[in-house]
């Protein structure tokens, strides 16, 4: 009985079951890599020495930035052609030529020669992706000074602590937390834009905050 058993066809499974499978090789753990660019293990980022040894990024950028305005410059001559054109305007009553020729150069004259067969709709599309661009640019650039303001204040207020520690006004230096910190930058951002443009643009500075 039990020959026949052992002897016939194996038991039935189904095809959508996989079936259970135990490795007999122990399992391996795998070191995760680290990068120590974005480590704390490795130290804290100076910002002074990044800037100094990555000055030619910056000087790149500005570069392309230039190179993106004149490009703005010429394409809005050529779109604005393009939309007098399709308005029905007559061209004869805008010095439009040499208003190009004076944007564009003598250097670009195949350039503008080229945008003039270009349709309107591609020159437009291009102008408002350089613009925007342009004002990620303009951004990421405020950003840089204004961090850059903030650390510098900060290490003047340490300085300041300092000093007076050492003249004998203070026992010990009081480090001032981070809405102290806060207060101080809020401070001397009033002082630079009152500065700048006077108590107007402290107020259009105040609005647009509080709209946040």
């Amino acid at each position: 009985m039990d020959d026949d058993i052992s002897d016939g066809p194996p038991p039935e499974r189904s095809a959508r079951v996989r079936p259970r499978h135990r490795s007999t090789l122990p399992a391996v753990t795998r070191h995760k890599p680290v990068d120590p660019r974005f480590s704390d293990l490795y130290g804290t980022v100076d910002q002074k020495q990044f800037e100094s040894h990555y000055k030619f990024l910056r000087e790149q950028q500005e570069e392309e930035e230039t190179r993106r305005r004149h490009r703005m410059r010429c394409l809005k001559c050529i779109v604005r052609r393009g939309e007098l054109e399709a308005s029905g305007a007559n061209l004869e009553e805008y010095d439009l030529s040499e208003n190009e020729r004076e944007v564009f150069g003598e250097d670009h004259l195949d350039e503008l020669l080229a945008m003039k067969l270009r349709p309107l709709p591609d020159l437009q599309m291009e102008l408002q992706g350089l613009q925007r661009e342009s004002q990620r640019h303009v951004s990421r650039m405020k950003g840089r000074q204004v961090q850059s303001s903030r650390d510098n204040l900060k290490k003047e207020i340490i300085k300041r602590e300092a000093v007076a520690v050492k003249e004998g006004k203070k026992q010990r230096p009081f480090i001032p937390k981070r809405a102290q910190f806060k207060r101080e930058i809020l401070a001397d951002t009033f002082e630079r834009l009152e500065r700048k443009g006077g108590k107007r643009a402290v107020d259009k500075y105040v609005e647009r905050k509080s709209r946040r």
